[in-house]
């Protein structure tokens, strides 16, 4: 399946009479050379099963198609089944693509994995929707590996190392849980419609045991916490949460929260539990 060319999904989504919405993100990876580089990054073998978010016109999906076992691809715009239909006709990869007409974040991503089975989350993502697809990752334990595009100021935001002025909650909370690794940048005019952003392909490979199940949630929180004033120190937080500014975190408490690690939050948050847990008793 090769993927189509800008005049050729131009005569597609004229001949069914679609017309393209913002509200779904819907840039289409339309640059074969663009495509062909995507493609060597993509993991291989046939116990890998793909998850992607957004079928589209099915670019990504066909190159899935060849390098997995399946390829469960969700679409929330039914609009393009009767695209999909006309695009898999006779396609001999057809079997091997599990097209749903639904909403990805609504879906339980962990119920796809069958016995033996590795899943990969992919997706070329509308970008209004990229903090929710990170968060759900974060909490989909059976998704050991992705691989993820995002704009350009978004991805370098999740990779921004503590210090940087990009590094916030959302950098604690992928590193916490994820090595994430910056691929690929891609220009606009590889897209159609050309979008006003550049993007980047990020990879996210998942760091076992960092928290107990029971932390997950509540860390989160915590971070989101902290980050709320950005500007000012964690005595603020540390105000906040009724934890004193003496003793062990008297030096912290000195600190701005983009100058800890992800490593150095899950302490902090630890010890900051324990303080709490105590003063409770």
């Amino acid at each position: 399946m090769k993927a189509l060319a800008p005049t050729q999904l131009r005569d597609v989504l004229g001949r069914t009479g679609i017309v393209l919405s913002k509200r779904f993100g819907q840039n289409f990876l339309v640059d074969r050379n663009a495509l062909a580089s995507m493609a060597s990054l993509f993991p291989s073998g046939k116990d890998v099963v793909f998850v992607e978010i957004g079928a589209g016109a099915l670019a990504l999906t066909g190159i899935l198609a060849e390098r997995g076992k399946r390829v469960v691809s969700f679409e929330i715009d039914e609009r393009f089944r009767r695209v999909h239909e006309e695009l898999l006709d006779g396609d001999p990869l057809r079997t091997r693509i599990d097209l749903r007409y639904e909403d990805a974040f609504d879906a339980d991503w962990c119920a796809l994995r069958g016995d033996g089975e590795a899943l990969v989350l992919v997706g070329n993502l509308p970008y209004l929707r990229s903090s929710e697809t990170v968060l759900k990752l974060t909490r989909s334990a059976c998704i050991e590996y992705a691989v993820l595009l995002f704009q350009r100021e978004f991805a370098t935001r999740l990779v921004a190392e503590s210090g940087n002025r990009d590094y916030g909650s959302l950098s604690v909370v992928a590193q916490t849980f994820f090595t994430v690794r910056r691929l690929l940048d891609l220009p606009p005019d590889v897209f159609f419609p050309r979008p006003e952003v550049s993007s980047t392909l990020l990879a996210f490979s998942r760091q076992p045991g960092v928290l107990e199940d029971g932390e997950v949630v509540p860390f989160m929180r915590f971070v989101q916490q902290a980050f709320m004033h950005r500007r000012k120190k964690l005595a603020d937080l540390f105000r906040r949460l009724g934890v004193p500014l003496t003793g062990a975190f008297a030096d912290t408490s000195q600190l701005r929260p983009e100058a800890l690690t992800a490593m150095e939050f899950i302490d902090l948050y630890r010890a900051v539990s324990r303080t709490i847990a105590r003063g409770a008793s």
